[in-house]
């Protein structure tokens, strides 16, 4: 539309045939906003329905939009809400968001859903990255790509400018760069109908700016030794911040709320930066140049939303304050068994330089053992923080004065500890982390935060979590380090619960994993970390003396077994026994409870989302998998893979926090078992 300006009107009504307006205002919008508009109302009507539309020059009339109010403060009443993430559009379709709708058109209205929690990963700011490949059944690249019901093959045209990396990743740098990201992601129907159909409350992670981004910080070039150079980016991290706000609905100018006090938010305002190495960090683990500081600050989004007496969302910021990743990219290398950075991290590296000068009672060591003998380079350095020191005191604010039944912490990455035991696969390689990017690399942070819920008495906290691209459902510890020694692991209390759900679309965890350990001539110790992940099932020596399920093993095409699952579940020796045997009395025989025991359920094979019904009493929580995403359901309706169900109790005491054991309705991811085996 170049430079044009066009009327617009806004019309809000408690009917669909909007014969009942509550609003009618004309606006215009410009090429400034890029023809976005937001609309803010203020003394609407509790738990009430309405509909909206936009009539554009007075003769086109947008689709009709949907939303639901919020109970009154303390009015109590059972909230239910879905939970997605991750849902990048290069490597599969929104079938999840289809089977949403359809399920919510079989509800009564008081079953339905009220709101969607979106975690992050609402788009992905590169277009041929390794990981936008669609895969098979088989975990192989599929041949010609994703067609939708027409025929039509789904892409993502090059970006307006873009910058290229050294290895060829074409990645969205200027604000054209992610509106158009932005613009086609929303072109799915899909999506439209689910945006239309409920409010979206939505929060960041990494790809809505950057991978694995920390600050203003970009990691592309951060790939061990071949290169230690970080990349700073604040004009892309206002960019990215300034596309969010245009295409993201949030009320980022809360004006009235029961803690005024605790408000933190502010909407986007423009700034002029220059991209300034981030060389140094204050005490307070932020990178203490202008620029960094002004662009972080073009925009703030953590807040916390109040549904009557059940339920206070708190949503936080994981990306913009966090201090660097623990294990620089420098060292990281030093370790054949990296995947990447910050992917297999060695436990005793991590928690030490995550410590920093706190490390060893405040006596940090001098030298660390990482292959070579090297200088700490964290000697000096305060702790880790993923949530910085003043949205952290918000958190900690939040948490003590609120009076709600639950407190929902909506988390772009997971709490939970994801260990695998490698040590006891072999002296020479040490107990791995799954991941460093999430909460398991700022374990001085999460320690503080789960203990300030038991000193102060905090209970119904609840974390709802996405990121990693598989379901999971456990319990947080106040202290892993306590629950993974046999002499303390009764001292470790569970702090919360937490629930996981995997990508809307995003290649799976164990898709991406096994891609990683497919070497070719592999050693011992490479084929056995292989088995750890998938094994075929018609190599076991022995014949299984309990039918185990698994929905490649069922597959004519595959006896491949996702190995993955129980690997993280019941640790590195269940894993072995699993890939000779496929024996069930073995896997749980060799069971190490002291790994990931406070794992209920873990599918790392899935695509889909959750649900949650919060009452006085409980939350109960369902994770739906569907059965693919590389072919689209168009307007059918997708089949269901598994749905997991958990109930989350309330409790009046901190440090009880449970949640019960799955009951999965369809085929088991394995080691689970079917239900009358």
């Amino acid at each position: 539309m170049g430079n044009l300006t066009v009327p617009i009107v806004c019309e809000v009504a408690t009917t669909r045939d909007f014969s009942q307006l509550v609003s009618n205002q004309a606006f215009q919008v410009d090429s400034s906003s890029d023809f976005t508009l937001r609309v803010l109302l203020e003394q609407l009507e509790p738990d009430t329905h309405y509909y909206y539309r936009f009539i554009i020059n007075d003769d086109v009339t947008s689709i009709t939009g949907r939303t639901r109010t919020a109970p009154a403060l303390h009015q109590q009443t059972p909230i239910r809400f879905a939970f997605v993430s991750c849902q990048e559009r290069l490597n599969g379709f929104y079938n999840a968001y289809r089977r949403m709708i359809i399920d919510d058109d079989n509800r009564t209205p008081d079953e339905q859903i009220r709101f969607v929690l979106h975690l992050g990963d609402f788009i992905y700011e590169t277009r041929n990255e390794s990981y936008q490949q669609p895969v098979d059944e088989n975990n192989n690249p599929m041949a010609g790509g994703l067609l939708n019901g027409a025929g039509e093959q789904r892409t993502m045209p090059p970006f307006p400018h873009g910058g290229v990396t050294s290895s060829g990743i074409e990645y969205a740098k200027t604000v054209d760069d992610y509106r158009h990201l932005y613009k086609h992601y929303l072109s799915d129907p899909d999506l439209q109908a689910a945006r239309a159909r409920w409010p979206f409350i939505g929060i960041w992670d990494d790809h809505e700016f950057s991978d694995d981004c920390w600050q203003t910080e970009a990691n592309y070039n951060d790939t061990g030794n071949n290169s230690n150079i970080d990349e700073a980016s604040q004009q892309r991290k206002v960019a990215a911040n300034q596309a969010w706000f245009e295409f993201i609905p949030a009320n980022l100018a809360q004006s009235e709320t029961p803690q005024e006090d605790l408000v933190h938010t502010k909407p986007f305002e423009y700034v002029s930066v220059n991209n300034v190495a981030n060389d140094t960090v204050n005490e307070e683990n932020m990178a203490d140049n202008a620029d960094n500081l002004a662009a972080i600050n073009s925009m703030s989004i953590y807040r916390s939303l109040r549904f009557g007496q059940c339920l206070n969302l708190v949503l936080t910021d994981n990306r913009s304050y966090r201090s660097d990743h623990a294990v620089p990219e420098s060292i990281s290398g030093n370790f054949d068994f990296f995947l990447q950075p910050r992917v297999a991290v060695p436990l005793y590296i991590l928690n030490q330089l995550d410590a920093g000068k706190t490390a060893n009672n405040n006596n940090p060591h001098t030298h660390i053992y990482v292959g070579d003998v090297v200088p700490n380079p964290r000697l000096d350095s305060p702790p880790g923080t993923l949530l910085g020191s003043v949205q952290k005191q918000w958190w900690k604010d939040i948490m003590r004065h609120s009076d709600s039944d639950w407190n929902v912490w909506a988390n772009s990455v997971p709490l939970m500890r994801m260990l695998l035991n490698m040590n006891s696969l072999s002296r020479s390689v040490p107990d791995l982390v799954l991941s460093a990017d999430t909460w398991d690399g700022y374990v001085t942070e999460r320690n503080e935060l789960m203990s300030y819920l038991l000193t102060n008495d905090i209970a119904n906290v609840v974390s709802f979590s996405g990121d990693v691209h598989a379901h999971m459902a456990g319990v947080v510890m106040q202290d892993y380090e306590l629950f993974h020694n046999v002499e303390t692991s009764h001292e470790a209390l569970p702090a919360m619960a937490e629930v996981v759900c995997a990508g809307i679309s995003s290649r799976s965890q164990f898709s991406v994993v096994e891609e990683f350990t497919r070497i070719e001539n592999p050693n011992e110790l490479e084929r056995s970390i292989r088995s750890l992940i998938t094994y075929d099932a018609v190599d076991a020596t022995e014949t299984m003396t309990t039918p185990l399920s698994s929905p490649q093993a069922s597959s004519p095409k595959s006896t491949r077994i996702n190995n993955l699952n129980n690997t993280l579940l019941n640790g590195v020796q269940s894993g072995l026994v699993a890939a000779r045997t496929n024996a069930n009395s073995d896997i749980q025989q060799l069971r190490n409870p002291l790994v990931n025991g406070h794992l209920k359920y873990i599918d790392t094979d899935a695509n889909g989302y959750g649900l949650a019904t919060v009452t006085g009493e409980n939350i109960s929580v369902e994770l739906l998998s569907i059965t693919t995403v590389t072919v689209d359901s168009d307007i059918s309706d997708p089949e269901v893979k598994r749905t997991a169900t958990f109930t989350i109790p309330k409790t009046d005491l901190a440090g009880t926090a449970t949640i019960s054991e799955p009951r999965i309705h369809g085929s088991p991811p394995f080691p689970f078992l079917q239900p009358d085996s």
